[in-house]
């Protein structure tokens, strides 16, 4: 049987976030699991939940924890109280969806890390919070996003999560994001969170979906780099080494030739392309337009690779009215029990007229270099 944390399970805490936030361990390094264990505890002692009713005005209450057993924290936490959504208020999530055999209803995972608390403010809004290290990057980016201001409806969001407050505690920062759903594939969220944790083919959410109602954003920046206004696209590079902090699922090989350095923009256009091959390369039979731009997206040749915007225009200008039927195509997955192929190893062309290969030739990265020799370890 569960247990449900109380505020005296964690009283005994002598951790500060000065204690717990700063660290050079990683989820293989021995040490790690305790460390993440010490922050579980940090966010759900009564020193912290006091802490955050004397500093904010939305009368904010901290999730519940779930144990495995007595003094066995799980990384689930769940809402005491959760209330009838009567209408939801852009940028919060809508959490509509049936609440049979969800229990606990509206739970939300901590991560690996323990980096991440959840909270309901006076209006029964959910938003997250997580830990910043002081002085580092992510604070100056996240720093950025709220000095833009927080978006009133779709129209005026940039598919960011919006960051509400950032709040000085214990020597570090708590920022506070509205709460959405993570759907992978890595760094993805939507707004709407289900009340059953695990049903990810929610028909409420398709709903939203058709209604126009659902949108998607980019969240953690842990590994991430603001450059200066100032500083053109074609001169910013990075350290090869800060290109492997990325998903590796989704790297494409910029870096695995002994690279010194790597542009950053290319390469985060590659991982999108990496991502979109995984998604949807099956499909080039259906919309033949996906082989060009996926091949685009990800060619070795960084000179020839398409540009954030150039892909876009691609997408809108050609792959769009050129597939009939494009509404439908996403909903024809993989079977889940089918690895998909690499990016660089599957044909995407297989196929298709030849008369379309000949016309779209130039767009084809296939067999660019043959066979390339691995040299991951001289760029770290």
């Amino acid at each position: 049987m569960s247990a449900i944390l109380t505020a005296n399970n964690a009283d005994s805490t002598q951790d500060c976030l000065d204690s717990i936030l700063p660290t050079t361990l990683d989820g293989l390094d021995d040490g790690f699991c305790e460390l993440a264990e010490r922050r579980i505890y940090w966010w759900d002692s009564a020193r912290l939940q006091s802490w955050l009713s004397n500093v904010s005005d939305r009368g904010y209450t901290f999730y519940q924890r779930l144990y495995r057993s007595p003094g066995d924290p799980s990384d689930t936490v769940f809402p005491a109280v959760i209330q009838q959504q009567e209408e939801t208020t852009f940028p919060y999530a809508y959490h509509v969806g049936p609440a049979e055999n969800a229990w606990p209803a509206m739970s939300a995972n901590s991560g690996d890390r323990a980096l991440v608390g959840y909270a309901q403010d006076a209006e029964g809004r959910h938003v997250a919070l997580k830990a910043i290290l002081f002085g580092s990057e992510e604070y100056r980016i996240l720093k950025h996003l709220q000095d833009q201001g927080v978006p009133t409806s779709v129209d005026d969001f940039q598919n960011v999560i919006p960051v509400l407050d950032i709040i000085p505690c214990e020597g570090h920062w708590l920022a506070f994001m509205p709460r959405m759903q993570d759907i992978k594939t890595e760094n993805i969220l939507v707004n709407h969170v289900d009340r059953h944790y695990y049903d990810e083919y929610n028909i409420h959410r398709m709903s939203l979906r058709t209604e126009g109602k659902l949108t998607y954003a980019l969240f953690d920046f842990s590994h991430s780099t603001m450059f200066p206004e100032t500083v053109r696209i074609n001169e910013c590079r990075l350290p090869s080494k800060t290109s492997f902090r990325t998903y590796w699922v989704q790297r494409p090989d910029d870096t695995h030739q002994g690279e010194v350095d790597f542009d950053p923009f290319a390469f985060d256009v590659g991982m999108l392309g990496v991502l979109f091959c995984t998604e949807f390369q099956h499909l080039t039979y259906l919309a033949p337009m996906l082989a060009p731009l996926f091949d685009m997206m990800t060619t070795r040749t960084i000179s020839r690779r398409f540009t954030a915007s150039a892909a876009l225009t691609f997408f809108e200008e050609q792959v769009q009215p050129l597939t009939f039927g494009s509404e439908n195509i996403a909903c024809r997955r993989q079977p889940l029990n089918v690895y998909p192929v690499r990016y660089d190893e599957f044909d995407r062309w297989q196929d298709l007229d030849p008369e379309f290969i000949k016309k779209w030739a130039k767009f084809q990265s296939a067999d660019e270099f043959g066979d390339i020799v691995l040299l991951i370890g001289l760029a770290i």
